[in-house]
C-alpha cells in the first residue's frame, strides 16, 4: 500500500475517481487529475482526419482495471459520422480508445487506433480482454504524435515499430495475455529457431510539391520470402509483420489515408480522370473526409442502383467547372473541365463535393424511376412526392409548375443553395482545417450564384463574398 500511497497520482487518482469517497479533497484531486486529462488531449493536432475532426471522447464512460500495481483507465472513444475502410483481411470498422495507465509510478496516456483482423473477433474495447482479439494499434500522444504500431495475436502484443515509446503499453497489455495449450509453450531457448515468413508490401507513387500531394499511384505489390528468428515465447510474428505492412498507408506528409486507394473501386474512372495528377491528388485528399465518403460510398456498386463514372472533359463551356449529367443506362458521369484546374485544390473539393451533391440527387431520382433512365412522367413524379417530398416540391416549383411572370430556374440548385452549403462548408473544413468560417461559406456559394437564394443576399453581403473568393484565389497556389 505504501506504493500506492507515494504515487496517488494520474491514472490512479482517475482510476479512483468514479468511486465512493466522503473525503471532498479527494474529490478535488480526483477531479484535476480528468481535467488535465482533458487539456493535454488535443484532437485537433492529428494529421489523421478522421481523428482531428471525427472522434469524440466519451468522458462518462470510463473502464478501470487493477491488477498488481497497475491501474488502467479506458475511455470509449466514438466516431460522430460511422466510416469504414475498405480491405480484403481487415475489418471495416475501426475503433479508438483513450488509455492512462500507471504502474510502479510512472503514468503514460495513450490514443490508439484499432484494426481487427478479419478472423478476429470485435475489438472488446478494452486491453484487458484480447485473448479472442488479432489485429493492429496505431498508437498516439494525446497531441497527435505517431509513436508506431503494436501487433496483438490472441492477446500477446509485440512492439513491432521497436519504439521505446510502446514499451510500457505493451508490457502492460501482456499482463493480461496468458498462452494455453501444447503448441503455446515456451520453447527451449538453446537452439536457433526460425520461421518463413512472406511479407507482401504496396508500392505507391506519390508525387509532392512544396508539401502538396499531387498524385497517389499504386504501383504493384511486392511479396518477398524471408527467414526470421522465431521468438523464444512461442508466438510467431508472420500476422504481426504482415498486418505491420499494410494496415496503414503514410504519404510523405505524415497524413493518413487509411482505406483511401480503395475508394476508387466504388467508381468507374476515364483514364482522362485517372491520369490527371491534380484531380486524383484532390481525390485522394477527399477520401479523408468523412462527409465525402458518406456521399461517395452510395455509389457503391454492391448496393447502389446507380453507377458512378469520374472523367475529364475539355470541350465544356469556359464559365463551367464540372457537369454532372443525367443517368443513362444507370451511370450518372461527373465531368470535369480540364480548363478549370488553374485554382487552389480546395476550390476543386469544393466542386467534387457540388458535383456528387448533384450526382446523389440523380440517385434518389433514378430509385424513384425504377428504370435505367430518369423521365418525369405523372407516375414518377407521384412516387417521388411520397419518397422524396423535398426534391419534388422543388422541381415543382422550379422546373414543371412554374407561375406566370415567373422564369424558370434549376431545381436542384435552388435545393442545393437552401439545404446542402452546410454539407459543402463541412467537407471543406474537413478537406483543408486551416481557414475561416467566412471563407468556407464564402466558397460555398461558387455555382449557386444564379439562384434565389443567391440573389435575395443583401448587395453588400454578396459583394463581399466576392471579396473573399478572390483573395482567397488570389493568395493560394493553384492545383494545375
Amino acid at each position: 500500500m505504501s506504493r500506492i500511497t507515494n504515487y496517488l497520482t494520474g491514472a490512479f487518482l482517475l482510476f479512483l475517481l468514479l468511486s465512493c469517497t466522503n473525503d471532498s479533497s479527494d474529490k478535488t484531486g480526483k477531479t484535476d487529475s480528468l481535467n488535465q486529462l482533458k487539456e493535454e488531449l488535443h484532437l485537433e493536432k492529428f494529421s489523421n482526419v478522421n481523428i482531428a475532426e471525427n472522434v469524440e471522447v466519451n468522458w462518462n464512460n470510463a473502464l478501470q482495471t487493477k491488477k498488481k500495481d497497475v491501474a488502467i483507465v479506458e475511455f470509449d472513444v466514438k466516431e460522430k459520422i460511422p466510416s469504414k475502410i475498405q480491405s480484403s483481411f481487415l475489418k471495416a470498422e475501426m475503433n479508438y480508445q483513450l488509455i492512462s495507465i500507471e504502474s510502479d509510478g510512472e503514468s503514460k496516456n495513450y490514443f490508439i487506433e484499432v484494426f481487427s483482423n478479419n478472423d478476429s473477433e470485435a475489438y472488446s474495447k478494452t486491453i484487458t480482454k484480447l485473448d479472442k482479439f488479432k489485429g493492429v494499434f496505431n498508437v498516439f500522444s494525446l497531441n497527435g504524435q505517431n509513436l508506431g504500431t503494436i501487433a496483438i495475436n490472441h492477446g500477446n502484443a509485440r512492439n513491432i515499430s521497436e519504439s521505446k515509446a510502446l514499451d510500457f503499453l505493451a508490457e502492460t497489455i501482456n499482463l493480461f495475455y496468458s498462452s494455453s495449450g501444447n503448441t503455446k509453450k515456451i520453447p527451449l531457448c538453446d537452439g536457433r529457431y526460425t520461421i518463413v515468413v512472406e511479407q507482401a508490401q504496396d508500392r505507391w507513387r506519390v508525387v509532392s510539391l512544396n508539401g502538396k500531394i499531387l498524385s497517389v499511384e499504386y504501383m504493384d505489390t511486392v511479396v518477398t520470402t524471408s527467414i526470421l528468428p522465431y521468438p523464444c515465447d512461442g508466438s510467431g510474428d508472420r500476422d504481426a509483420i504482415i498486418l505491420q505492412r499494410t494496415a496503414h498507408y503514410y504519404t510523405s506528409d505524415g497524413k493518413s489515408y487509411a482505406g483511401v486507394s480503395g475508394l476508387l473501386d466504388v467508381v468507374i474512372t476515364d483514364p482522362s480522370f485517372s491520369n490527371n495528377p491534380c484531380l486524383v491528388a484532390v481525390f485522394t485528399k477527399l477520401g479523408g473526409s468523412p462527409t465525402f465518403q458518406t456521399y461517395l460510398k452510395n455509389f457503391d456498386s454492391k448496393f447502389s442502383v446507380a453507377n458512378l463514372k469520374l472523367s475529364v472533359s475539355s470541350t465544356l463551356a469556359n464559365n463551367v467547372n464540372a457537369e454532372t449529367t443525367s443517368p443513362i443506362n444507370y451511370l450518372i458521369n461527373i465531368k470535369f473541365n480540364e480548363n478549370n484546374l488553374n485554382r487552389p485544390a480546395l476550390s476543386i473539393a469544393r466542386t467534387f463535393m457540388h458535383e456528387m451533391i448533384h450526382a446523389e440527387i440523380y440517385r434518389k431520382l433514378l430509385s424513384v424511376a425504377g428504370q435505367p433512365q430518369i423521365q418525369f412522367n405523372t407516375d414518377q413524379l407521384n412516387q417521388l412526392r411520397n419518397d422524396y417530398p423535398g426534391l419534388y416540391d422543388y422541381y415543382m416549383r422550379y422546373e414543371f409548375n412554374i407561375l406566370p411572370g415567373q422564369n424558370p430556374s434549376d431545381a436542384q440548385h435552388e435545393a442545393m443553395a437552401m439545404h446542402y452549403r452546410d454539407i459543402i462548408i463541412k467537407t471543406l473544413r474537413q478537406f483543408d482545417n486551416t481557414l475561416t468560417n467566412e471563407t468556407y461559406e464564402a466558397l460555398s456559394w461558387e455555382g449557386l450564384k444564379n439562384t434565389i437564394a443567391w440573389k435575395k443576399l443583401p448587395i453588400e453581403k454578396q459583394n463581399n463574398i466576392l471579396s473573399i473568393i478572390s483573395n482567397f484565389n488570389n493568395q493560394n497556389s493553384n492545383c494545375q
